[in-house]
């Protein structure tokens, strides 16, 4: 077993290069300036959301004491942008993460043996028992390791065990655990659910830069560099011990980004990680309620928690893993105070809010479209089980964000609404197919998730080109889109619907009787699509073709 593994100069975060390339890196070599690497590519989507937090934690401490200013005196996030942004382009050092590095050094050694890095030294079960190493690689509970043989199947190098530590720390399920020695709260040997990880509570969104070093300066928020003493990521403090630590709640956002939500231990066997301990660590209180120090989540408005005369209760609100961008938009891009269709607008993430408020000339020339890649996780039955994920990337016009374009937001978020109507009404429409050919009505979701996903690339790119000048035109031209799409795959339909469907028959409706036909179900349909798709140009009668003169002499 090597004595040391230091995260700060051995190469473990692996990273997508500018020739496409994907290679590991070490901590300094990130901020060097020895190498420029696009984005980080690792194991899995989450995987690369909780080693990027863990290096806007690294960014933000060691950048804090540039939003210090003297009495009387007040931090100008513009200025100091304009300077992150500038040092960023160059790719050169950045002395104050190199130097705060140093000052932290020992505490980022994995195998430290008295804090390995978020580990607790000497942790074990009242019996001595291991886990697997498996059990911190969602997939490996499930198919990931059919795909390896022999040696695989059991261990894993340093450098990946690393890259798992971090994710675990931020999305491991919730359910029973094994019970440490040393937590009162351990009942039988076992550890009883706390919930999961804080991050896999979120719904995590990255504004993307063109490099790495560009994105963490596109997700630092003013609050992230002028935060209290009290917000400190896990290196800056007392190594924990089993029991749970004496916090009531998350102090900022360095120390949601490094939250300890588990107690771990690896098991190393030469240079390879052979087994683990999971075990509870911290419990988000409440289940996250009002925990909104994270600038990288939307929020949801709670009702039910929210009690009369009192201010509004928000929750992280994770990505939608069903039509993605659809739901997402409105959490995305809404402002508080704003209309919604809820009692209360959901909280969009705060580096959002800080993108459009910045007054930069950077920001105004760079980032007149702002890219995102949104990476959520959702969970099985009482989040014990990892179940999917959800990674999608969108981007919007830096104009939705802005203040004062509260119009243009509810436009983008009106032709959302309306898209998904028309797309819903061609669900309704299979199941009026399947009436008119014999069976009972049922809507069908696949062709409404089917239309969905084949619009979702066109009103990207809708969306990226959307002006503030043109909203009107844009929309029309948009909603024609839309039916002319809605109808091609309704007229398929039709003509596969079979002559039983074409002919019709009679049915009982509200005791009167009516002939339910393809026809009539198309002419539905179109009806629907008028109501959802109002600046629509194109909307027209069922053609000859589609309505046969027999289904009107069947009425």
């Amino acid at each position: 077993m090597p004595e040391t593994f230091s995260l700060l100069d051995e190469q473990w975060i692996a990273c997508s290069m500018p020739d496409g390339s994907v290679c590991e890196l070490s901590i300094r070599r990130l901020f060097d300036g020895s190498a420029a690497p696009v984005e980080i590519r690792g194991d899995s989507p989450t995987q690369d959301y909780a080693v990027l937090r863990l290096l806007l934690a690294i960014f933000w401490r060691a950048h804090r004491h540039e939003a210090d200013v003297a009495p009387g005196q007040t931090f100008e996030m513009e200025d100091w942008f304009d300077t992150a942004w500038q040092d960023a382009q160059d790719g050169g050092v950045d002395e104050a993460v190199l130097t705060y590095l140093d000052e932290h050094r020992a505490r980022f050694d994995l195998l430290d043996p008295v804090a390995p890095f978020m580990q607790v030294a000497g942790l074990r079960t009242a019996k001595d028992q291991w886990s697997p190493i498996s059990r911190i690689i969602p997939e490996a509970e499930s198919e990931f390791f059919t795909t390896r043989a022999g040696a695989g199947r059991e261990s894993i190098g340093l450098a990946e065990a690393a890259r798992w530590v971090v994710h675990t720390q931020s999305y491991d399920y919730s359910g029973i655990k094994s019970g440490a020695e040393g937590d009162p709260r351990v009942k039988g040997g076992k550890g009883y659910p706390i919930g999961t990880g804080w991050t896999g509570s979120t719904g995590g969104t990255v504004v993307l830069g063109s490099t790495l070093r560009e994105t963490l300066v596109l997700n630092t928020v003013s609050a992230c560099l002028r935060a209290g003493d009290a917000d400190v990521p896990v290196w800056e403090r007392e190594p924990d011990g089993p029991a749970e630590r004496p916090v009531p709640v998350p102090q900022g956002p360095a120390d949601l980004a490094t939250w300890q939500s588990r107690r771990i231990r690896l098991m190393v066997e030469a240079d390879r990680a052979v087994g683990v301990l999971v075990c509870n660590g911290d419990r988000i209180p409440d289940a996250g309620k009002d925990v909104r120090a994270d600038p990288m989540t939307p929020y949801r408005f709670s009702a039910n928690q929210t009690k009369k005369n009192q201010p509004p209760v928000y929750y992280a609100r994770p990505h939608d893993t069903d039509r993605t961008m659809w739901r997402s938009l409105e959490p995305l891009i809404v402002l508080d105070g704003e209309q919604s269709r809820a009692a209360f607008a959901p909280l969009r993430p705060g580096t959002l809010t800080s993108l459009a408020e910045l007054e930069s000339p950077f920001v105004s020339t760079e980032q007149r479209i702002v890219d995102l890649r949104l990476i959520s996780a959702s969970y099985g039955p009482q989040a014990s089980s990892h179940a999917t994920t959800v990674d999608a990337r969108i981007e919007l016009p830096r104009a939705v964000l802005a203040p004062g374009n509260g119009g243009l937001r509810r436009a983008v978020l009106d032709t959302a609404a309306a898209t998904q109507d028309a797309a819903v009404a061609l669900g309704r429409y299979a199941g009026n197919l399947l009436v008119a050919g014999g069976g009972e009505y049922s809507f069908l979701a696949a062709p409404t998730d089917g239309m969905l996903t084949q619009l979702e690339g066109a009103f990207r790119r809708w969306l990226r080109d959307l002006t503030t000048d043109a909203v009107e035109a844009s929309i029309r031209e948009w909603q024609d889109e839309v039916l002319r799409r809605i109808d091609e795959e309704a007229q398929v339909m039709l003509r596969g619907a079979g002559p039983k469907a074409l002919i019709g028959r009679e049915v009982l409706v509200n005791g009167t009787s009516q002939i339910r036909s393809a026809g009539s179900a198309y002419r539905h349909l179109h009806a629907d699509l008028r109501a959802a798709l109002p600046s629509a140009t194109a909307h027209a009668e069922p053609t000859q073709t589609s309505t046969p003169d027999h289904q009107e002499t069947n009425r």
